[in-house]
């Protein structure tokens, strides 16, 4: 019911329809949209490292049974991550949890940061040096303010380290690639958090299949 497939269908769907787009008018060479399809089809290959390493991402989850609540970081493409990242914790554990665009951070959610929360960031990769520093910049504000900062960082990147309680590596992929990688782990993370907690994954309650009422 609380579909982890369907997040990454549609992104995939999406990545098709912008090629599609970009050969019929035009604004790619042939040589570079078969590039990107390669790089797609290597992806179920990185999502199996993800999940390689998924005892970890549990261990990270139970640590967390007693909490409250949970707040999700996201800039760029990883703004989309960090709300998949709180539904399915909303869906699966029942807890309150936020997803917000880290650049909206000042703007009234770091209002909600408190000594000991969790705030899982999603940190931009190598290439996307701006947006990498603008979310330094907020992970190191919500840390200064007592958030416990759980940060998703590709691996090899070192630089975000220094301001991460816990760091959950990422394997390398194209930038725009990133969230088909860097939400597998947050939606292990709420199964994991929902299951140690009691709560049957296969029927989160109040939730259906299907939405037949509006």
């Amino acid at each position: 019911v609380a579909s982890t497939k369907g997040f990454l269908t549609q992104l995939v769907a999406c990545y098709l329809l912008a090629l599609y787009l970009a050969q019929v008018k035009g604004t790619r060479y042939g040589d570079e949209i078969s590039q990107v399809m390669h790089q797609l089809e290597a992806m179920p290959d990185r999502i199996q490292q993800v999940l390689d390493g998924a005892e970890s991402v549990y261990e990270l989850a139970r640590q967390h049974v007693d909490t409250r609540s949970v707040l999700f970081l996201g800039r760029h493409a990883g703004y989309p991550v960090a709300l998949e990242g709180a539904l399915k914790l909303k869906e699966l554990a029942y807890l309150h949890a936020e997803g917000f665009a880290a650049g909206e951070l000042k703007h009234g959610p770091i209002a909600l940061v408190e000594d000991g929360l969790p705030v899982l960031c999603v940190v931009p990769p190598a290439g996307r040096d701006q947006l990498r520093d603008k979310m330094v910049s907020g992970i190191q504000e919500v840390r200064a303010r007592g958030a416990r900062t759980i940060c998703l960082v590709e691996e090899g990147d070192d630089a975000i380290t220094p301001y991460a309680d816990v760091v959950v590596r990422l394997p390398k992929v194209p930038v725009l690639l990133q969230p088909l990688v860097a939400v597998v782990p947050l939606q292990l993370f709420a199964c994991e958090l929902a299951t140690v907690m009691g709560h049957d994954v296969d029927q989160p309650r109040n939730l259906a299949k299907s939405v037949t009422v509006e």
